[in-house]
């Protein structure tokens, strides 16, 4: 087999551990996706460095590059400077995902979303954790209990009462 294919192998049968892990051990959310990044593009290396057949045990093998990769990142964070990335003139955009939506709908998606996102923020970082792992990752809530060291009942409460009171907003009810 040849390195990509084993890669993609990994990559699927890992993907779920390793966001996991990353979403309940890291500060911020906004950081899953860059230290996410980062421990597959270290996986690749080591595969091109060492071989395909040099991991046994995958799991085992995504748990250690978690652990180090948070560890640099966050050991490297107050030296980075925060960049942002150039709008490009030339980018490919899949049109039958935006043509089958009118402008009215993508603000209007975009507006909730942006709420919502507001909204989490100002609860804290545990809300927003619990509600990645549970709708980006489909964590279940023992899971999610489980990985954040609380019990069902304070994951359940969390999750399902800011649920309410965000339906109570966008429908307008005062409660």
């Amino acid at each position: 087999m040849d390195i990509d294919s084993v890669f993609c192998q990994l990559y699927e049968q890992t993907y779920g551990l390793a966001a996991s892990l990353i979403s309940v051990r890291c500060r911020q959310t906004a950081d899953i996706g860059d230290i996410l990044q980062e421990v597959y593009l270290e996986l690749y290396r080591l595969l091109q460095r060492r071989g395909t057949n040099y991991i046994k045990e995958p799991k085992a093998m995504i748990r250690r590059l978690v652990k180090q990769q948070l560890f640099r990142y966050y050991r490297g964070l107050s030296r980075r400077q925060e960049v942002y990335a150039e709008h490009e003139d030339d980018c490919d955009i899949d049109l039958a995902d935006i043509t089958s939506l009118s402008v009215e709908e993508i603000a209007e998606d975009q507006v909730i979303l942006d709420w919502i996102d507001n909204y989490l923020s100002q609860k804290g970082e545990l809300y927003r954790k619990i509600f990645h792992m549970y709708y980006r990752f489909g964590l279940s809530v023992p899971d999610i209990a489980n990985m954040l060291g609380r019990t069902e009942g304070d994951i359940k409460n969390k999750l399902y009462r800011t649920l309410k009171e965000i339906r109570n907003h966008w429908r307008g009810d005062s409660q």
